[in-house]
């Protein structure tokens, strides 16, 4: 690994660092989900973190910015004095060629310029790779890890055993390096263990480092490190689509992991079908229509695959999805999960809200499942907490019977959950009203469409500008998650930095449930004791982190 030399530059700060710093997991209570200033997360190590391997060299970062920043909503800011990568924030401190011990004489100074919340330590591989005193390099990492902590005692470290190497002599040096790293960590306060040696051959892009299929898997277990560090009650969302333009793709189109008795639905087709259409929605424009034709009375299933993920679970995981079955043959129909182990959501006794297991076959048969209506299902997965979700499925399995099956599966998520179920999301469907939007295609409705790709939002240059909601009528209300700028894939400098969110019986008397006067963040989540409104008034008193004007609102949910 070639040695870069290392420059220093000042990081320009956003003005609102200079608040006073709120490390959410430390310091927030739970729900409250409103930063004062960006968190600042420092990416250590050496060429894997500067990002070799990646044609953008955009390493794990630029797959844990969009994670952090979009999907979960952070307001977070990249530290270091290094640049590197295609993404919102380049900034890291990744040393091509460094061993621990030469990270360890530089530290100091780095964290002294850029004051990190979090550290992202990944490093040893150039110890291994140069065969440089490998028995004590845990105790240098060790050591290294009690530096960070002495500079920076608010800090809380995450600490990589560290990815593969296609070399057997140096892959040899890597297993014992990692299988020591745990004990020389032992009992360190605010240190997390991110285990990164999973990596396959095929994740690599030559023998030390990863290709972009690699980063993006060790963004994700840095992310799951990250979640008890920053969680704070809000959702942590791990996988998410609503079919839409902007969301992640289907990995197959009308692809079947395995079939038996299923044919076409009609008009010459041969087998069961599974693609995102316009036809139908729960919200924005699009869904996942399935459709086939049982032909068999004694056997008939049909697992269409959807999309290649890598999604590890955790004891809050929850898989929730709308369905729309078009006759009482499409009732037999839900999501189901392929995990890495070779096991199967639909046999693992795990059951939906109803108590009905999450299994195509009990679907049907369980009752709950409305034809031509949009279904919430909702599966608790904390009985698998510690496998890894490799595959997702829509399935077909019916034993008994026959005839045609069509229907619409929308809203698809698999998300950590950060307190007690909300309820569905009331702000769906409601009569909306606001502010004069900055251009037509920006009114008051985008921000309840349940889209936030593609620039579905709402956007208002009005002083004061405000945005309500008309529920149909008076229902219980519990929670409010606002989807600002960072969520559809702006700055963080444009999140709504001051805003109320009122409630009304009657639309004249208002009570104030919410009020935020320094956030930061992309996404907010507000609880509150349940409350009795039919009008929900969102109020922006200070748009933006800047001297920009204008209020952006990707999707106001209100959850009850």
């Amino acid at each position: 690994m070639g040695r870069l030399r290392p420059f220093t530059a000042l990081l320009a700060l956003l003005a609102a660092v200079l608040l006073p710093v709120l490390l959410p997991a430390l310091d927030r209570p739970a729900g409250a989900a409103v930063a004062t200033r960006p968190i600042r997360i420092m990416p250590l190590g050496d060429s894997i973190t500067y990002g070799v391997g990646s044609p953008t060299g955009s390493s794990y970062r630029a797959a844990l910015w969009n994670r952090l920043a979009v999907q979960a909503g952070y307001a977070i800011d990249f530290v270091g004095s290094q640049r590197s990568g295609a993404l919102p924030d380049t900034d890291n401190e990744g040393h091509s060629g460094w061993r621990i011990d030469e990270i360890a004489a530089n530290v100091d100074g780095w964290l002294a310029t850029y004051q990190p919340d979090v550290v992202l330590l990944h490093i040893g591989t150039n110890d291994m790779n140069q065969n440089y005193d490998v028995g004590n390099a845990p105790a240098r990492l060790a050591a290294l890890v009690d530096r960070i902590l002495a500079d920076r005692p608010a800090a809380t470290v995450l600490v990589a055993k560290i990815v593969p190497a296609l070399d057997p002599a140096i892959q040899a040096r890597i297993n014992a390096f990692n299988a020591a790293v745990p004990p020389a960590l032992a009992g360190k306060a605010r240190t997390r263990l991110v285990d990164l040696s999973g990596l396959a051959s095929s994740d690599l892009n030559d023998t030390l480092h990863p290709n972009d299929a690699g980063y993006a898997k060790m963004a994700v277990r840095w992310y799951a490190g990250l979640e008890p560090v920053l969680g704070d009650g809000r959702d942590w969302p791990l996988f998410g689509t609503s079919f839409e333009t902007g969301d992640p793709a289907p990995t197959w189109l009308d692809s079947a992991g395995a079939s038996v008795g299923v044919g076409g639905y009609c008009c010459g087709l041969t087998a069961a079908e599974s693609s995102p259409r316009t036809e139908l929605a729960h919200s924005g424009t699009s869904a996942l229509m399935y459709s086939g034709a049982d032909n068999s009375a004694t056997q008939s299933y049909s697992y269409q695959r959807i999309h290649a993920v890598d999604v590890p679970l955790g004891s809050s995981s929850v898989l929730s999805y709308w369905i729309f079955p078009q006759q009482a043959t499409g009732t037999f129909a839900g999501v189901d999960l392929q995990f890495t182990d070779g096991s199967a959501l639909r046999d693992s006794g795990a059951v939906d809200q109803f108590g009905v297991r999450a299994h195509p076959q009990y679907q049907g048969e369980g009752g709950h499942l409305v034809v031509n209506q949009w279904n919430l299902v909702r599966v608790s997965l904390a009985g698998l907490a510690g496998r890894t979700v490799s595959r997702i499925d829509v399935g077909f399995d019916r034993p008994t019977g026959t005839g045609a099956f069509r229907g619409y599966v929308d809203d698809l998520a698999i998300t950590d959950e950060g307190g007690a179920y909300a309820g569905v999301n009331l702000a769906r469907g409601a009569a909306v009203t606001g502010s004069a939007p900055c251009v037509a295609a920006e009114s008051p409705a985008k921000a309840a469409d349940g889209i936030v790709t593609g620039n579905s939002k709402w956007c208002s240059g009005t002083a004061g500008a405000s945005l309500q909601l008309d529920l149909g009528a008076a229902r219980t209300v519990r929670r409010f998650v606002v989807r600002h700028a960072a969520a559809g894939g702006e700055a963080i400098g444009y999140n709504t930095r001051a805003f109320t969110i009122g409630l009304s019986t009657d639309g004249a008397a208002w009570t104030n449930a919410v009020a935020v006067t320094t956030n930061a963040d992309g996404v907010t989540t507000h609880r509150i004791t349940a409350a009795t409104a039919r009008y929900v008034r969102l109020t922006v008193t200070t748009p933006t982190q800047n001297v920009d004007g204008a209020t952006r609102i990707y999707e106001l949910e209100v959850d009850g």
